[in-house]
Protein backbone atom coordinates (compact mmCIF):
# COMPACT_ATOMS: atom_id res chain seq x y z
CA UNK A 1 0.00 0.00 0.00
CA UNK A 2 1.12 3.37 -0.55
CA UNK A 3 0.63 4.62 2.77
CA UNK A 4 2.82 1.68 3.88
CA UNK A 5 5.66 1.97 1.62
CA UNK A 6 5.84 6.16 2.67
CA UNK A 7 6.79 4.86 6.14
CA UNK A 8 9.79 3.81 5.34
CA UNK A 9 10.33 6.34 1.95
CA UNK A 10 12.92 8.11 4.54
CA UNK A 11 14.51 6.05 6.67
CA UNK A 12 16.65 8.74 8.18
CA UNK A 13 14.22 11.04 8.73
CA UNK A 14 12.15 8.69 10.70
CA UNK A 15 14.91 7.00 12.23
CA UNK A 16 16.11 9.88 14.43
CA UNK A 17 13.10 10.34 17.01
CA UNK A 18 13.50 6.82 17.63
CA UNK A 19 17.25 6.56 17.97
CA UNK A 20 16.91 9.88 20.33
CA UNK A 21 14.51 7.54 22.25
CA UNK A 22 16.40 4.58 23.31
CA UNK A 23 19.71 7.28 24.34
CA UNK A 24 17.57 9.45 26.46
CA UNK A 25 16.35 6.00 28.49
CA UNK A 26 20.07 4.53 28.38
CA UNK A 27 21.41 7.77 30.08
CA UNK A 28 18.86 7.55 33.31
CA UNK A 29 19.54 4.38 34.61
CA UNK A 30 17.79 4.77 37.52
CA UNK A 31 14.20 5.09 35.49
CA UNK A 32 11.58 2.99 34.73
CA UNK A 33 14.27 1.31 32.42
CA UNK A 34 16.37 -0.13 34.87
CA UNK A 35 13.40 -1.05 37.24
CA UNK A 36 10.96 -3.04 34.40
CA UNK A 37 8.63 -5.01 36.20
CA UNK A 38 6.28 -7.09 34.03
CA UNK A 39 3.06 -8.09 35.64
CA UNK A 40 1.22 -11.51 35.75
CA UNK A 41 -0.11 -12.82 32.33
CA UNK A 42 -3.64 -11.18 32.35
CA UNK A 43 -6.38 -13.26 30.58
CA UNK A 44 -7.56 -11.80 27.59
CA UNK A 45 -10.83 -10.15 26.93
CA UNK A 46 -13.09 -9.55 23.86
CA UNK A 47 -15.65 -7.63 22.85
CA UNK A 48 -17.83 -7.29 19.02
CA UNK A 49 -20.62 -5.42 18.77
CA UNK A 50 -22.37 -5.30 15.70
CA UNK A 51 -24.81 -2.23 15.00
CA UNK A 52 -26.79 -0.98 12.24
CA UNK A 53 -28.05 3.12 11.58
CA UNK A 54 -30.43 4.47 9.60
CA UNK A 55 -30.46 8.22 9.02
CA UNK A 56 -33.68 10.04 7.07
CA UNK A 57 -32.53 13.55 6.05
CA UNK A 58 -34.31 16.74 4.50
CA UNK A 59 -31.61 19.38 3.20
CA UNK A 60 -32.81 22.58 1.53
CA UNK A 61 -29.55 23.67 0.14
CA UNK A 62 -27.90 20.32 -0.67
CA UNK A 63 -25.30 21.95 -2.94
CA UNK A 64 -24.89 24.71 -1.17
CA UNK A 65 -25.57 27.12 -3.38
CA UNK A 66 -25.67 31.18 -3.69
CA UNK A 67 -28.65 32.56 -4.49
CA UNK A 68 -26.74 34.09 -7.55
CA UNK A 69 -27.24 30.57 -8.75
CA UNK A 70 -30.40 28.88 -10.59
CA UNK A 71 -31.21 25.78 -9.02
CA UNK A 72 -30.04 22.61 -10.32
CA UNK A 73 -32.60 20.25 -12.38
CA UNK A 74 -33.50 17.97 -10.22
CA UNK A 75 -36.54 14.78 -10.74
CA UNK A 76 -39.19 16.70 -9.89
CA UNK A 77 -37.78 19.54 -11.71
CA UNK A 78 -35.40 22.91 -10.37
CA UNK A 79 -34.78 22.64 -6.90
CA UNK A 80 -32.47 23.04 -4.12
CA UNK A 81 -33.56 20.68 -1.57
CA UNK A 82 -33.64 16.77 -1.36
CA UNK A 83 -34.08 14.39 1.33
CA UNK A 84 -31.79 11.36 1.87
CA UNK A 85 -31.73 8.37 3.45
CA UNK A 86 -28.45 6.58 4.87
CA UNK A 87 -28.15 3.41 6.16
CA UNK A 88 -25.05 2.05 7.63
CA UNK A 89 -24.02 -1.54 9.30
CA UNK A 90 -21.01 -2.07 10.76
CA UNK A 91 -19.04 -3.34 13.75
CA UNK A 92 -16.73 -2.58 16.54
CA UNK A 93 -14.42 -5.45 18.05
CA UNK A 94 -11.39 -5.77 20.75
CA UNK A 95 -9.06 -7.68 22.18
CA UNK A 96 -7.31 -6.75 25.19
CA UNK A 97 -4.66 -9.31 26.88
CA UNK A 98 -2.64 -7.38 29.67
CA UNK A 99 -1.65 -3.91 28.48
CA UNK A 100 -2.26 -4.53 25.16
CA UNK A 101 -4.95 -3.78 23.20
CA UNK A 102 -6.16 -4.72 19.79
CA UNK A 103 -9.25 -2.65 17.88
CA UNK A 104 -10.86 -2.80 15.06
CA UNK A 105 -14.05 -1.08 13.17
CA UNK A 106 -15.55 -1.52 9.69
CA UNK A 107 -18.91 -0.03 8.39
CA UNK A 108 -20.53 -0.09 4.83
CA UNK A 109 -22.91 2.89 4.01
CA UNK A 110 -25.45 3.39 1.09
CA UNK A 111 -27.00 7.05 0.51
CA UNK A 112 -29.96 7.25 -1.36
CA UNK A 113 -31.37 10.50 -2.75
CA UNK A 114 -35.42 11.42 -3.97
CA UNK A 115 -34.46 14.54 -6.02
CA UNK A 116 -31.01 13.78 -7.34
CA UNK A 117 -30.95 9.89 -7.56
CA UNK A 118 -27.65 10.57 -9.37
CA UNK A 119 -26.31 11.06 -5.94
CA UNK A 120 -26.99 7.60 -4.99
CA UNK A 121 -23.55 5.59 -3.81
CA UNK A 122 -22.11 3.21 -1.03
CA UNK A 123 -19.11 4.35 1.54
CA UNK A 124 -17.24 2.23 3.23
CA UNK A 125 -14.82 2.34 6.05
CA UNK A 126 -12.34 0.04 7.76
CA UNK A 127 -9.82 0.95 10.99
CA UNK A 128 -7.84 -0.59 12.99
CA UNK A 129 -4.76 -1.15 15.11
CA UNK A 130 -3.19 -2.08 18.44
CA UNK A 131 -2.57 0.17 21.62
CA UNK A 132 0.67 -1.43 23.01
CA UNK A 133 2.45 -0.61 26.38
CA UNK A 134 5.57 -1.72 28.39
CA UNK A 135 5.31 -1.07 32.04
CA UNK A 136 5.06 2.27 32.56
CA UNK A 137 8.22 3.06 30.90
CA UNK A 138 6.57 2.70 26.85
CA UNK A 139 3.57 2.92 24.92
CA UNK A 140 2.43 3.90 21.91
CA UNK A 141 0.11 3.40 18.78
CA UNK A 142 -0.09 1.20 15.65
CA UNK A 143 -3.47 2.99 13.80
CA UNK A 144 -4.31 2.64 10.02
CA UNK A 145 -7.91 3.34 8.41
CA UNK A 146 -9.01 3.99 5.00
CA UNK A 147 -12.50 5.20 3.85
CA UNK A 148 -14.53 5.68 0.76
CA UNK A 149 -16.80 8.69 0.46
CA UNK A 150 -18.49 11.63 -0.99
CA UNK A 151 -16.87 14.95 -1.37
CA UNK A 152 -18.65 17.40 0.48
CA UNK A 153 -20.36 20.32 -1.80
CA UNK A 154 -19.28 23.04 0.53
CA UNK A 155 -15.66 22.27 -1.43
CA UNK A 156 -16.44 22.90 -5.04
CA UNK A 157 -19.87 24.95 -5.20
CA UNK A 158 -19.08 27.19 -8.17
CA UNK A 159 -21.53 28.40 -10.87
CA UNK A 160 -19.95 26.14 -13.10
CA UNK A 161 -20.27 23.49 -11.44
CA UNK A 162 -24.35 24.02 -10.21
CA UNK A 163 -25.12 20.59 -11.01
CA UNK A 164 -26.00 16.79 -9.74
CA UNK A 165 -22.39 15.85 -9.91
CA UNK A 166 -20.92 13.01 -7.59
CA UNK A 167 -16.97 13.11 -6.60
CA UNK A 168 -15.54 10.30 -4.23
CA UNK A 169 -13.04 10.30 -2.46
CA UNK A 170 -10.51 7.47 -1.04
CA UNK A 171 -8.53 8.40 1.60
CA UNK A 172 -6.12 6.06 3.37
CA UNK A 173 -4.09 7.77 7.15
CA UNK A 174 -1.34 5.57 8.90
CA UNK A 175 -0.11 6.53 12.36
CA UNK A 176 2.94 5.17 14.55
CA UNK A 177 3.90 6.79 18.21
CA UNK A 178 5.96 5.91 20.69
CA UNK A 179 6.49 7.22 24.07
CA UNK A 180 8.79 6.98 26.62
CA UNK A 181 8.65 7.74 30.05
CA UNK A 182 12.19 9.03 30.69
CA UNK A 183 11.87 9.63 33.86
CA UNK A 184 9.37 10.06 36.46
CA UNK A 185 8.85 13.88 35.61
CA UNK A 186 9.39 13.84 32.12
CA UNK A 187 7.73 12.44 29.14
CA UNK A 188 9.13 11.56 25.08
CA UNK A 189 6.20 11.43 22.59
CA UNK A 190 6.71 10.53 19.46
CA UNK A 191 4.14 10.43 16.27
CA UNK A 192 4.55 9.44 12.37
CA UNK A 193 2.08 9.94 10.02
CA UNK A 194 1.26 9.64 6.44
CA UNK A 195 -2.08 11.19 5.11
CA UNK A 196 -2.99 9.56 1.29
CA UNK A 197 -6.27 11.20 -0.08
CA UNK A 198 -7.32 10.52 -3.90
CA UNK A 199 -10.04 13.13 -4.33
CA UNK A 200 -10.77 14.32 -7.61
CA UNK A 201 -12.53 17.64 -8.38
CA UNK A 202 -14.04 19.28 -11.23
CA UNK A 203 -11.17 20.00 -13.91
CA UNK A 204 -8.72 17.54 -11.62
CA UNK A 205 -10.20 13.91 -11.89
CA UNK A 206 -7.10 12.38 -10.33
CA UNK A 207 -6.51 14.95 -7.93
CA UNK A 208 -4.38 13.63 -5.13
CA UNK A 209 -2.52 14.68 -1.71
CA UNK A 210 0.14 13.13 0.10
CA UNK A 211 1.04 14.44 3.47
CA UNK A 212 3.65 13.06 5.47
CA UNK A 213 4.98 14.46 9.11
CA UNK A 214 6.52 13.45 12.32
CA UNK A 215 5.21 14.88 15.47
CA UNK A 216 7.89 15.52 18.37
CA UNK A 217 6.92 16.37 22.04
CA UNK A 218 8.56 16.97 25.31
CA UNK A 219 6.39 16.98 28.57
CA UNK A 220 7.19 17.68 32.22
CA UNK A 221 4.39 15.59 34.34
CA UNK A 222 5.88 15.89 37.62
CA UNK A 223 2.90 18.14 38.63
CA UNK A 224 -0.34 16.87 40.38
CA UNK A 225 -2.95 17.18 37.51
CA UNK A 226 -0.85 19.67 34.86
CA UNK A 227 1.14 18.79 32.21
CA UNK A 228 3.46 21.06 30.16
CA UNK A 229 6.10 21.02 27.34
CA UNK A 230 7.23 21.86 24.13
CA UNK A 231 5.89 20.24 20.86
CA UNK A 232 7.27 20.60 17.16
CA UNK A 233 5.54 19.30 13.99
CA UNK A 234 7.09 19.01 10.63
CA UNK A 235 5.23 18.47 7.68
CA UNK A 236 5.60 17.42 3.85
CA UNK A 237 3.13 17.57 1.40
CA UNK A 238 2.58 17.50 -2.67
CA UNK A 239 -0.50 17.02 -4.54
CA UNK A 240 -0.12 15.25 -8.16
CA UNK A 241 -2.56 15.73 -11.06
CA UNK A 242 -1.76 14.98 -14.68
CA UNK A 243 -4.64 17.26 -15.93
CA UNK A 244 -3.14 20.56 -14.61
CA UNK A 245 -0.10 21.88 -13.90
CA UNK A 246 -0.11 22.32 -9.66
CA UNK A 247 2.02 23.80 -6.97
CA UNK A 248 4.55 20.78 -6.53
CA UNK A 249 5.00 20.81 -2.53
CA UNK A 250 5.38 22.25 0.22
CA UNK A 251 6.96 22.19 3.76
CA UNK A 252 5.16 23.41 6.99
CA UNK A 253 6.95 23.80 10.42
CA UNK A 254 4.87 23.90 13.29
CA UNK A 255 6.50 24.81 17.04
CA UNK A 256 4.46 25.18 19.47
CA UNK A 257 4.05 25.53 23.90
CA UNK A 258 1.60 23.27 25.11
CA UNK A 259 -0.24 22.21 28.32
CA UNK A 260 -2.95 20.08 29.92
CA UNK A 261 -5.09 20.35 33.11
CA UNK A 262 -7.41 18.98 34.93
CA UNK A 263 -9.14 19.55 38.56
CA UNK A 264 -11.16 16.81 40.32
CA UNK A 265 -13.22 15.13 37.46
CA UNK A 266 -15.24 18.76 37.13
CA UNK A 267 -13.38 20.46 34.40
CA UNK A 268 -10.09 19.90 31.82
CA UNK A 269 -8.11 22.17 29.84
CA UNK A 270 -5.76 21.84 26.85
CA UNK A 271 -3.90 24.57 25.27
CA UNK A 272 -1.28 25.30 22.79
CA UNK A 273 -0.21 27.90 21.09
CA UNK A 274 2.58 28.62 18.41
CA UNK A 275 3.89 29.75 15.13
CA UNK A 276 3.35 28.19 11.77
CA UNK A 277 5.61 28.35 8.23
CA UNK A 278 4.21 26.86 5.34
CA UNK A 279 6.84 27.04 2.62
CA UNK A 280 5.67 26.54 -0.97
CA UNK A 281 8.31 27.42 -3.30
CA UNK A 282 7.39 29.14 -6.27
CA UNK A 283 3.98 30.11 -4.56
CA UNK A 284 5.72 31.81 -2.08
CA UNK A 285 5.18 31.02 2.17
CA UNK A 286 2.64 31.02 4.52
CA UNK A 287 3.04 32.05 8.11
CA UNK A 288 1.31 32.95 11.39
CA UNK A 289 0.39 32.47 14.54
CA UNK A 290 -1.73 28.93 15.50
CA UNK A 291 -2.64 26.96 18.22
CA UNK A 292 -5.51 25.29 20.07
CA UNK A 293 -7.80 25.76 23.37
CA UNK A 294 -10.08 23.91 24.50
CA UNK A 295 -11.90 23.74 27.58
CA UNK A 296 -14.44 22.04 29.16
CA UNK A 297 -16.40 22.17 32.56
CA UNK A 298 -19.41 20.66 34.56
CA UNK A 299 -21.49 23.30 35.88
CA UNK A 300 -23.94 19.95 38.06
CA UNK A 301 -24.32 16.86 37.28
CA UNK A 302 -26.21 17.15 34.25
CA UNK A 303 -24.86 19.91 32.64
CA UNK A 304 -21.61 20.40 30.96
CA UNK A 305 -20.08 23.15 28.50
CA UNK A 306 -16.86 23.17 26.18
CA UNK A 307 -15.73 25.84 24.67
CA UNK A 308 -12.81 25.50 21.78
CA UNK A 309 -10.91 28.34 19.79
CA UNK A 310 -8.16 27.29 17.35
CA UNK A 311 -6.37 28.91 14.50
CA UNK A 312 -4.44 26.94 11.52
CA UNK A 313 -2.87 26.80 8.59
CA UNK A 314 -5.00 23.92 6.60
CA UNK A 315 -4.68 22.90 2.33
CA UNK A 316 -7.47 23.75 -0.06
CA UNK A 317 -7.88 20.81 -1.79
CA UNK A 318 -10.16 22.02 -4.61
CA UNK A 319 -7.50 24.54 -5.95
CA UNK A 320 -4.28 22.64 -4.69
CA UNK A 321 -3.82 25.78 -2.66
CA UNK A 322 -3.25 26.73 1.14
CA UNK A 323 -5.87 28.59 3.87
CA UNK A 324 -6.15 30.31 7.26
CA UNK A 325 -8.54 28.73 9.25
CA UNK A 326 -9.66 30.74 12.30
CA UNK A 327 -12.43 28.57 14.67
CA UNK A 328 -14.55 29.39 17.53
CA UNK A 329 -16.80 26.31 19.24
CA UNK A 330 -19.59 26.33 22.13
CA UNK A 331 -20.88 23.47 23.00
CA UNK A 332 -23.42 22.90 25.74
CA UNK A 333 -24.69 19.38 26.73
CA UNK A 334 -27.64 18.50 29.17
CA UNK A 335 -28.39 15.41 31.08
CA UNK A 336 -32.29 15.73 30.77
CA UNK A 337 -32.97 12.22 32.73
CA UNK A 338 -31.00 8.99 32.66
CA UNK A 339 -31.76 8.21 29.05
CA UNK A 340 -32.20 11.72 27.34
CA UNK A 341 -29.41 14.21 26.69
CA UNK A 342 -29.62 17.57 24.75
CA UNK A 343 -27.12 18.74 23.05
CA UNK A 344 -26.86 22.73 21.86
CA UNK A 345 -23.48 23.54 19.46
CA UNK A 346 -22.26 26.84 17.72
CA UNK A 347 -19.54 27.02 15.82
CA UNK A 348 -18.38 30.28 13.87
CA UNK A 349 -14.92 29.95 11.50
CA UNK A 350 -13.16 32.63 9.81
CA UNK A 351 -11.29 31.00 6.32
CA UNK A 352 -8.71 33.59 4.61
CA UNK A 353 -8.08 31.66 1.37
CA UNK A 354 -5.15 32.64 -0.95
CA UNK A 355 -5.70 33.20 -4.36
CA UNK A 356 -4.71 30.88 -7.22
CA UNK A 357 -3.27 30.56 -10.83
CA UNK A 358 -3.52 27.01 -12.21
CA UNK A 359 -2.49 26.89 -16.07
CA UNK A 360 -2.90 30.55 -16.49
CA UNK A 361 -6.85 30.82 -14.74
CA UNK A 362 -6.40 33.47 -11.91
CA UNK A 363 -8.65 32.31 -8.77
CA UNK A 364 -8.89 35.38 -6.54
CA UNK A 365 -8.25 34.97 -3.09
CA UNK A 366 -11.33 35.67 -0.68
CA UNK A 367 -12.54 35.86 2.94
CA UNK A 368 -15.45 33.19 4.13
CA UNK A 369 -17.35 33.36 7.76
CA UNK A 370 -19.22 30.46 8.18
CA UNK A 371 -21.50 30.14 11.12
CA UNK A 372 -23.38 26.39 12.13
CA UNK A 373 -25.82 26.23 15.25
CA UNK A 374 -26.94 22.35 15.83
CA UNK A 375 -29.61 20.82 18.26
CA UNK A 376 -29.76 17.55 18.87
CA UNK A 377 -31.75 14.76 21.14
CA UNK A 378 -30.52 11.90 22.32
CA UNK A 379 -32.83 9.32 23.37
CA UNK A 380 -31.60 5.74 24.75
CA UNK A 381 -35.17 4.29 24.41
CA UNK A 382 -33.80 1.06 24.95
CA UNK A 383 -30.39 -0.65 26.13
CA UNK A 384 -30.05 -1.27 21.95
CA UNK A 385 -31.83 1.11 20.14
CA UNK A 386 -30.76 5.27 20.23
CA UNK A 387 -32.72 7.80 18.69
CA UNK A 388 -31.74 10.51 17.59
CA UNK A 389 -33.81 13.77 15.99
CA UNK A 390 -31.48 16.94 15.11
CA UNK A 391 -31.17 20.01 13.06
CA UNK A 392 -28.64 22.62 12.08
CA UNK A 393 -28.61 25.70 9.87
CA UNK A 394 -25.83 26.76 7.92
CA UNK A 395 -24.68 30.51 6.74
CA UNK A 396 -21.63 31.43 4.87
CA UNK A 397 -20.63 34.84 3.74
CA UNK A 398 -17.44 35.26 1.81
CA UNK A 399 -15.92 38.30 0.02
CA UNK A 400 -16.84 36.55 -3.46
CA UNK A 401 -20.91 36.39 -3.34
CA UNK A 402 -20.81 33.31 -5.53
CA UNK A 403 -19.71 31.41 -2.39
CA UNK A 404 -22.77 32.73 -0.06
CA UNK A 405 -25.53 30.51 1.03
CA UNK A 406 -27.46 29.60 3.77
CA UNK A 407 -29.28 26.27 4.29
CA UNK A 408 -31.68 24.29 7.22
CA UNK A 409 -31.31 20.10 7.70
CA UNK A 410 -32.96 18.06 9.97
CA UNK A 411 -33.52 14.89 10.20
CA UNK A 412 -33.98 11.31 12.38
CA UNK A 413 -31.04 8.76 13.42
CA UNK A 414 -32.12 5.25 14.46
CA UNK A 415 -29.06 3.56 16.02
CA UNK A 416 -29.31 -0.46 16.92
CA UNK A 417 -26.40 -1.93 18.89
CA UNK A 418 -26.12 -5.56 19.61
CA UNK A 419 -23.26 -5.97 22.33
CA UNK A 420 -22.61 -10.15 21.83
CA UNK A 421 -19.19 -10.45 23.62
Amino acid sequence: MRAAEGLFAHPGRWARPWRLALILAAAFPGSALAQLDFPPPALPQTHFTPYADADYEHNSNLFALSDLVPAPEGRDGPTRSDTVFRARVGFDAGYNWGQQELFANAEGRRFTYDNFSDLDHDEYLVHGGLKWKIDSLLDGLIDYSRERSMVSFLQYNETEFASTQLFIQVQSIATASINLQVTPEWRLQSLGKINDLDSPRPGFLDLALREDSIHEGLRYVGFANLSAGLDGEFLYGHFTSAESVLTPSYHQTTVELAADYALSGLSTFHGAIGYTNRDQGQAGSLSGVTGLLSYQRDLTGKTAITLKLSRAINTYITYADSEIDTAAEFDVTWKATEKIRVDLGYVWQHSAIAATDIDGVLTPSRVDRLQTPTLSVRYQALDWLLVKPYAQYQTRASTNDIYTFNGTLYGIDLEVRWPLL
